[in-house]
C-alpha cells in the first residue's frame, strides 16, 4: 500500500487512482454495511447514507506541483461509484508545507487556520438541499451527512480542521452537517 500511494501521490501516477478508489469504494462500501447492522448503535443507518462527497483540498502551490489532488481523485471514485454528488466545499488558501516531516504539535498548529470554505460552498449546500428528493431535517435546519475523503490518516488534524470549518460555515446559514471522513491508509 504504501508503495502505491507513494506512486500515486509522489511520482505523479494518476493510474493508481482508479485501483485506490476502489480500495476505498470497498471501505465506503463496508462500513455503510456495519452502521446499518447495528441495531442498538447511537448512529441510525440513515446517518450513514451520504448525501455529498467532497475532500480535502491542497494548496495551488501543491497543486502545481503534483498536477492533480490525490484526495479529490479518491473522492470522486467514491462519488462516481456511489452515484452521489462531489463538491468542492473546502480551499487551501496557502501552503502548510508537507505534514510527513512536521510533528504532531507542528501538524496542530499548521492545521489550525489551514483551510476556508469554498467561496461558492452555500450556494453549492443549498442547490443541493433544494435538489434533493428525500430533505432530512435536524432540529428545524436542512441536514446534509458529507463523507470527507483524504488519502493519508497520521494525527486527524487535517480532517478536525477541515470538518470544524464545514461545521462552522454551515451552522451559519442554518445548515446542519453531519461529516464522515474515509481515508485510504493511516501512518
Amino acid at each position: 500500500m504504501r508503495e502505491w500511494i507513494g506512486q500515486f501521490k509522489y511520482r505523479g501516477n494518476e493510474k493508481y487512482g482508479s485501483l485506490l478508489g476502489e480500495i476505498m469504494n470497498r471501505a465506503y462500501q463496508a462500513m455503510r454495511y456495519e452502521f446499518a447492522s447495528l441495531k442498538h448503535s447511537r448512529f441510525k443507518s440513515s446517518l450513514w447514507s451520504v448525501d455529498v462527497v467532497t475532500c480535502v483540498p491542497v494548496s495551488e502551490k501543491r497543486l502545481t506541483e503534483r498536477g492533480f489532488n490525490q484526495a479529490q481523485i479518491l473522492a470522486e471514485e467514491i462519488a462516481r461509484r456511489n452515484k452521489l454528488p462531489f463538491l468542492s466545499l473546502l480551499a487551501r488558501p496557502q501552503d502548510t508545507g508537507k505534514q510527513s516531516f512536521k510533528s504532531k504539535k507542528e501538524r496542530i498548529n499548521t492545521m489550525n487556520n489551514a483551510f476556508s470554505v469554498h467561496p461558492n460552498m452555500t450556494n453549492l449546500l443549498n442547490s443541493f438541499i433544494l435538489k434533493a428528493e428525500s430533505q432530512c431535517v435536524t432540529e428545524n435546519k436542512p441536514s446534509v451527512t458529507v463523507l470527507l475523503v483524504d488519502d493519508i490518516y497520521t494525527t486527524g488534524s487535517t480532517l478536525q480542521a477541515c470538518a470544524r470549518v464545514l461545521r462552522e460555515k454551515a451552522l451559519e446559514q442554518g445548515i446542519h452537517l453531519t461529516i464522515f471522513c474515509l481515508t485510504l491508509a493511516r501512518s
